[in-house]
């Protein structure tokens, strides 16, 4: 069952969009709320697939009010709504711009809304689950004894010999005659992606991606992965769907920069 959280101050509005979710898909649960305090209340207990958010949730506040917007970036902190499709609509269309480069909304609508477009838009983004694969744990085996290490902490690994070293925030683990492979199955977290015969990472934990030269840089460790050359065009796919909070082509663009600041000489 999907879990729609709708986030609208007019009540007739909050009815409509109710109205419309249940024709993209009768079986969902829908939570509607008319205030923001209320919505991260509902948001950090349940598992929220789809945000409908109103950018102005309290229309008479002096200066503007923009506390819906401030919900979608709050809600992009919590580890596992980073990728959760949010749909905004307002008639603030000045803050387009803002919701795609700051919240990377799913889409954004100007008032009065599309319907017809909207529920297009609602079709695919319901397909969307908000995965809690990340708050359980795995089991290793340490010198006879059981390590419960949580899925979420694990920030990559590799073979080398006949070992596997797992990079977590608790520190290496090695564990000996164990494949990445079979680590990766035993995880089974579409976070986690293979980026040589031997390695694999956590997107969540990349920084950098530099593809000329094959490197992942962390956010939390100072490991320097290498993509395989075999790999590297499945990899550079598959992390294409999390660029917004991926600066794969960072260096790239510094050196180009540097270039035409400082062109070679032709002699």
């Amino acid at each position: 069952m999907k879990e729609v959280l709708i986030v609208e101050n007019q009540e007739k509005m909050r009815a409509a969009l109710e109205n419309i979710v249940r024709q993209v898909d009768a079986g969902a649960r829908i939570f509607s709320v008319a205030d923001e305090e209320e919505a991260y209340s509902i948001a950090l207990k349940q598992s929220i697939d789809v945000f409908l958010v109103e950018i102005s949730l309290h229309t008479g506040k002096r200066g503007g009010d923009q506390s819906g917007a401030n919900f979608a970036c709050n809600i992009r902190e919590v580890e596992k709504y980073q990728f959760t499709p949010i749909i905004v609509f307002s008639d603030l269309y000045d803050l387009k711009l803002t919701m795609y480069s700051d919240v990377h909304c799913y889409k954004f609508f100007e008032k009065p809304l599309d319907i017809q477009e909207l529920k297009n838009v609602l079709k695919k983004a319901i397909r969307y689950q908000t995965d809690n694969s990340f708050d359980r744990s795995v089991f290793f085996h340490i010198n006879g004894i059981l390590e419960a290490v949580c899925v979420r902490d694990i920030y990559y690994a590799f073979n080398r010999g006949k070992k596997l070293h797992v990079g977590t925030s608790q520190g290496v683990y090695v564990l000996p005659y164990k494949s990445c492979v079979s680590l990766l199955e035993e995880l089974d977290c579409e976070y986690f992606i293979q980026c040589s015969r031997q390695s694999f990472v956590n997107i969540r934990q990349i920084k950098s991606i530099d593809p000329v030269n094959r490197y992942i840089y962390l956010k939390e460790d100072d490991t320097v992965l290498e993509i395989g050359t075999v790999m590297k065009k499945k990899f550079m796919e598959n992390v294409s769907e999390f660029i917004p909070i991926i600066n794969i082509n960072s260096l790239i663009q510094k050196r180009k920069k540097n270039a035409e600041k400082h062109p070679r000489s032709k002699n």
